[in-house]
């Protein structure tokens, strides 16, 4: 990992996924440094104790500025109660890094219309769960990258993005933006089915109800990922970017009303589980059913060579 290391990661915005990419970066071994004009909260301090050491705050934005320097902007957008998404914090975020001399990788979630008018080179939207997300960083499930400067070559640690991920897709930003809102769509309309669905069945009244939800919904699902009933989705994404994407759309003329009735349904089931709060809630992570054939020939290696290492110490 060492001509990786060379690169120097700066993350601008330092929140929960700001500090997961700061954190799974140094880990790997690359020198971090993070910029952001709050003092930050340390969401992963438990585990990462001495890794959040290492990684240092800076006093200007540009202090380590390099050829060699990579910023991961992840500033994060906000959505009001209507749906309107303001991204104002991240276009003055990338204004500020504009004259680097190194090269900007943009992770906020984005609607595709703004990103024409924001200055990066490359869109890496994160598919993190933010209990995982240190963890699903550096082997991502997805990597998902939309090229807006062709003329920039990519920073070294995407190769190791694209060796670990399961599926990689290669395009647009506006393409990747559109990846990023169906995943966290369809994730939310899983969620929103499979509630409503149990409601139907019969209310969460007691645990016994409960547990005959569970029983007729679990044995057609298999209890997988956002398919278990039981609290409404929540968190710092699916609620904002369901209803920033379907207000977008409203706006421009389409019709949203299967997204519109995932919303109200997700507010009313909010409802019943403020009412019931022996409701479960489910967090959930990638799967990763098969390592890729990139990892499977680096493991046969780092194997091979601990056994010739063996051989000759006998």
């Amino acid at each position: 990992m060492n001509f990786l290391s060379k690169e120097i990661i700066v993350v601008v915005g330092y929140g929960w996924v700001g500090q997961a990419n700061a954190l799974s970066f140094r880990e790997a071994g690359y020198k971090v440094y993070y910029y952001d004009i709050d003092k930050p909260k340390l969401r992963y301090k438990d585990k990462y104790g001495e890794a959040y050491k290492a990684i240092k705050p800076l006093s200007s934005i540009l202090e380590k500025d390099s050829s060699n320097t990579w910023y991961l902007l992840c500033v994060g957008d906000k959505v009001s109660m209507e749906g309107e998404q303001d991204v104002s914090a991240i276009r003055s975020a990338l204004d500020s890094i504009k004259n680097t001399k190194g090269g900007i990788v943009l992770r906020s979630t984005v609607l595709p219309e703004y990103l024409k008018s924001l200055k990066f080179d490359f869109y890496v939207p994160e598919f993190l769960h933010e209990k995982k997300a240190v963890e699903e960083c550096m082997k991502p499930h997805y990597f998902i990258l939309g090229k807006k400067n062709i003329l920039k070559n990519e920073p070294n640690f995407f190769s190791v993005w694209r060796r670990s991920a399961v599926k990689v897709f290669e395009g647009t930003p506006e393409e990747a933006s559109y990846l990023k809102y169906l995943s966290n769509i369809w994730n939310a309309l899983r969620i929103t089915f499979v509630n409503e669905f149990g409601n139907a069945i019969s209310l969460p009244t007691n645990k016994e109800k409960l547990a005959k939800n569970e029983k007729i919904i679990n044995f057609f699902f298999e209890e997988k990922s956002y398919l278990r009933y039981g609290r409404s989705f929540g968190g710092h994404c699916l609620p904002k970017d369901s209803h920033a994407f379907c207000r977008w759309h409203k706006d421009n003329g389409k019709d949203m009303s299967l997204i519109e009735g995932m919303c109200r349904s997700n507010d009313s089931h909010r409802k019943i589980e403020e009412k019931y709060p022996h409701l479960p809630e489910w967090f959930s992570e990638w799967v990763r059913p098969q390592i890729s054939g990139w990892v499977a020939i680096d493991a046969l290696k780092d194997s091979a060579g601990r056994k010739i290492k063996k051989i000759f110490r006998l």
